[in-house]
Order: C-alpha cells, then structure tokens, then sequence
C-alpha cells in the first residue's frame, strides 16, 4: 500500500543558471567515460537539485552542439530531409544529423512545414464545418482537433484557419 510520502509529486521546472552550465561542463569531464556521456547518475552527482534526467536533456538540448534558434535555413531544411529519409523519426537520431537542431526542433519542423504528407490544399466549406464543430466540442486543442477531424492537416493549419479572415464564420 502506498502512503502519500511514497507518491513522487511533480517538481516545479526552473531555468538552468550559468553555473549549473558550468557545474554539468566540469561533471562531464570529470566522470563523463565516454564520448557521447553515458554515465548520467555519476554525471548528476556533482549538480545539486539536478536529476540525472534532467542533466542528460540540458546537455543534449543546449549544450553537446551549438543549437540554433530562430528561423531554418534551406541547408537546416536539406539536411533535415535527408535524416528523415535514412533515419525515420528517431528524433534524436535525426537531429545529431542536422546538428544545429535539437531533437524537439526537428520534429516540429517536419510535423508542422516539411512532411509531404501535409495537405497543402485549399480549405473546402465542409473541411470548414469539421472545423467550426471540432473548436466548438474540443475548444483549441488544435493538434488533436486536427489529427481526428481534419487527417492530413496539420494543428498549427487548423489554428490559423480558425483565427483567418478567410474563415469568417469560424470566428467569432
């Protein structure tokens, strides 16, 4: 039987410091066997509050490449592309390909502009009928409205369309 001590609450998100950055850095020379790290509990040790989770997602996030921010390139985009097409979507597998992307990055990217799947077509008036119905019983949830009422459109299409001035009974 579990008492409520047992039950692990969530921890409040906090922005890394510098010197947490700092303290990871010297960690990871310290008692990084490896290249690429692996031994992330050691690794944790040396940054106090910091789980060994959270020190292997800031340092393969932010810190292992110099991850860009911001708008892609047409060379991000070609590369992109290419990793998808070898790899699949092993996000991480495909980001240490792009590598001025992290792994979150890359999966928007291609979910949200460059998956061919996209249906890029005009907006039909029943497409805009799912739609109206879809906000008006799932409210903006816009990436399930979209995978359940509108297959092959993206969240983010289904939220501009809603919001457009091309879709005026959508609007209200």
């Amino acid at each position: 039987m579990y008492r409520h001590d047992d039950v692990q609450q969530p921890r409040d998100r906090r922005a890394w410091t510098d010197d947490e950055d700092e303290l990871l850095r010297a960690a990871i020379e310290k008692d990084g066997d490896a290249n690429p790290p692996s031994k992330w509990h050691a690794i944790a040790k040396h940054i106090p509050n910091r789980t060994n989770k959270d020190c292997r997602k800031r340092w393969w996030a932010q810190m292992a490449t110099r991850v860009s921010k911001g708008s892609w390139s047409a060379e991000e985009d070609e590369r992109l592309f290419a990793a998808v097409d070898e790899l699949g979507t092993k996000w991480a597998a495909v980001a240490s390909r792009v590598g001025t992307r992290n792994s979150g990055q890359c999966a928007k990217r291609w979910n949200d502009a460059l998956n061919p799947a996209i249906d890029r077509s005009g907006w039909t008036p029943e497409e805009d009928q799912r739609l109206l119905k879809a906000v008006e019983s799932q409210g903006h949830c816009w990436a399930n409205i979209a995978r359940t009422y509108l297959p092959g459109r993206t969240g983010l299409a289904a939220k501009n369309r809603s919001v457009s001035s091309c879709a005026a009974p959508l609007s209200k």
